[in-house]
């Protein structure tokens, strides 16, 4: 193994015995000519993976991919199949909810019992507990038996313990997702800042975490590694991958407005259907189907400043209409509007329809905006004026997209340049 990594795992692969039910797997047990009753599965496959000490790694897939008994390996708790693990280093995991805590004790006792599951004796953990404590915040609720914590308290008490032991290997396993905006920010802050020279593996469904907390990101599909590589890459791939499991064709990006009929729409699998629950307005020209994509046609979920998106109508008028208004709302998980327009303001001029169906596409580049998750509102109206007009359908809050910001921190809902700055000396 490499002095310089921290862990070296080299074609790991743990199965698991799956039976149909249990009676399959007492025939089993007592059959004469040891008959086999179940099926393999493959929870990870040939899963090769070396990190340098000191670096930060990803691990990012759907739910069932192999992830935590990824960590779990890689902390000792299970054993692989096949395979070999090296890890050089003390680790501290935040893997399940609560994991290592006894609910009876307190949460003083289960400092004490966690360091001490850890290596660390009595007088060490005494420097270290009113860092805890602190980090924690929990107050009173310290000398508590932790089965009256909420699931945010506990994870505030486990990731103080995990953090303030010094590890020289960190694994976090989905545990940040459970603690409020304000310690997620804590701990973020703490892992950039005082953690530079722990080893980190995180996995995670947060993509805004991923993108700035980690070095290389590990894609994992079915227990196999389908990527590795950067972390906007990883993202990026892994997006990708997922729409493509779901949906099985996609278009070809032609701004305007085009007459359809029923195969057209029908070919393409990825729209999302409007029901007359979530119109509003008139209603003589109505949204039936709606989606958003990428400049490629690539259904997405996750932006970046500057990424184009798309967004695809089909809408039904039911008269011939002039001076149509296409619009788009984008709020964020509180409902504020943060960025929106209208094609009222685009140099194309009126648009005119005639009765029938219509698919309709038009696009913006995504601004630099806080990391959050937004949802698109999408309208037609009829006027000539970007306000006053009149409302023809609005679909509400039927899609949404997870914003990232990679690299750069974002002050407040976005971020306005410093232009000018002068100091002068006062008396």
């Amino acid at each position: 193994m490499d002095n310089n990594n921290a862990i070296n795992l080299s074609n790991i692969t743990k199965t698991y015995n799956l039976y149909n039910s249990h009676t399959d797997r007492v025939k089993e047990t007592f059959h004469p000519l040891r008959k086999k009753y179940n099926h393999p599965f493959n929870a990870l496959e040939n899963v090769a993976l070396s990190v340098r000490k000191g670096s930060s790694i990803g691990i990012i897939g759907r739910n069932g991919s192999g992830k935590s008994t990824l960590l779990q390996i890689i902390c000792g708790i299970l054993k692989p199949t096949a395979g070999t693990v090296e890890v050089i280093g003390r680790i501290s995991a935040l893997l399940e909810l609560g994991a290592g805590f006894n609910p009876d004790f307190t949460g003083v006792e289960n400092v004490y019992l966690s360091a001490s599951i850890l290596g660390i004796g009595q007088k060490e953990t005494e420097k270290k507990f009113e860092e805890i404590v602190e980090f924690a915040e929990i107050g009173e609720f310290i000398n508590q038996p932790v089965k009256t914590y909420s699931s945010g308290m506990y994870i505030r008490l486990a990731f103080a313990i995990a953090v303030n032991m010094k590890p020289e290997i960190l694994v976090v396993d989905e545990a940040l997702a459970v603690g409020d905006i304000f310690f997620q920010q804590k701990c973020i802050q703490h892992m950039q800042q005082l953690m530079q020279n722990c080893t980190k593996i995180i996995a995670t469904h947060d993509m805004q975490a991923v993108a700035n907390l980690c070095e290389r990101i590990l894609v994992l599909d079915q227990g196999k590694v389908i990527f590795e590589g950067s972390p906007l890459k990883g993202i990026e791939y892994y997006t990708k991958i997922m729409h493509n499991k779901r949906f099985k064709k996609s278009c070809e990006f032609e701004p305007g407005i085009n007459k359809v009929n029923s195969i057209d729409i029908l070919e393409e699998n990825d729209w999302v259907d409007v029901s007359e629950d979530s119109r509003a307005g008139a209603c003589e020209i109505i949204i039936e189907k709606l989606k958003i994509t990428s400049k490629e046609c690539v259904p997405i979920n996750i932006v970046k400043a500057d990424d184009y998106i798309i967004i695809h109508l089909i809408v039904n008028s039911l008269l011939p209409k002039e001076d149509v208004i296409f619009g788009y709302l984008i709020k964020d998980r509180v409902g504020n509007a943060v960025f929106g327009e209208n094609t009222i303001e685009c140099p194309t001029g009126a648009i005119s329809i005639q009765k029938g169906r219509y698919r309709v596409q038009f696009g913006f580049k995504w601004p630099e905006v806080y990391p959050e998750k937004y949802t698109i509102t999408v309208g037609i109206g009829e006027g000539n004026h970007p306000s006053n007009h009149t409302i023809q359908c609005w679909a509400h809050n039927l899609l949404a997209v997870s914003a990232i910001s990679p690299n750069r921190f974002i002050h407040a809902m976005f971020n306005n340049p410093i232009t000018h700055m002068t100091i002068n000396p006062v008396r």
